[in-house]
């Protein structure tokens, strides 16, 4: 008889891998840990999951998902471009940098185990598409090759989910609010628009 599944315990077994393998690493985890941690027997965990690799991809694809459907919501809406880029700045970009064990995993195992290049490839058409609906925007940022934004979108990203890691793990007098601000900024003075 097939064992019945409880999401209660899909999702304690998620956040509690997610733990494991943002604080100890992903090799450095075992199954036998996530028993330990979860108090559940080994017969749960594969109840839920093929493999430790099938729990890592799952992570990495539904905390990435989380976010991407909030970005393609706000990119759909009726609002302004500017505006829709004030709110993935404002609210969405915030939210996900509370998420730092999600953020270790991105910067660690994401390359592995899921296919991170595609999920830059739909931001970054999303984020050009809010970028062509400015009017008046700063006419070098239109007509940029779509790989030139890409790599722009890249390294800005990365790069602000490496210093939301740090500042989570060294005092580094960096709050997620000066993330923020300072992202705003730069959207604004490239793109010549008030964010």
């Amino acid at each position: 008889m097939a064992r019945s599944r409880d999401e209660a315990k899909r999702n304690t077994i998620l956040l509690t891998s997610k733990r494991l393998f943002a604080s100890r690493g992903f090799f450095n985890t075992s199954i036998s840990d996530i028993v330990k941690e979860t108090g559940f027997p080994v017969g749960t965990i594969y109840t839920y999951f093929q493999h430790k690799e099938n729990i890592i991809q799952i992570i990495v694809e539904e905390g990435w998902e989380e976010f991407y459907i909030n970005i393609k919501q706000i990119a759909d809406s009726d609002l302004t471009s500017i505006d829709k880029l004030r709110i993935i700045v404002e609210k969405i970009l915030p939210e996900l940098l509370l998420d730092v064990d999600l953020i270790n995993i991105l910067l660690t195992e994401a390359l592995q185990y899921t296919s991170i290049e595609s999920k830059i490839d739909k931001l970054t058409d999303i984020i050009f598409s809010i970028i062509k609906g400015i009017p008046g925007s700063s006419q070098t940022i239109l007509f940029m090759p779509k790989t030139f934004l890409r790599t722009s979108i890249i390294v800005f990203f990365l790069g602000i989910l490496q210093t939301a890691k740090l500042s989570k793990t060294k005092e580094m007098g960096i709050t997620h609010k000066d993330i923020v601000k300072f992202t705003k900024s730069v959207i604004s003075q490239s793109m010549g628009v008030k964010l």
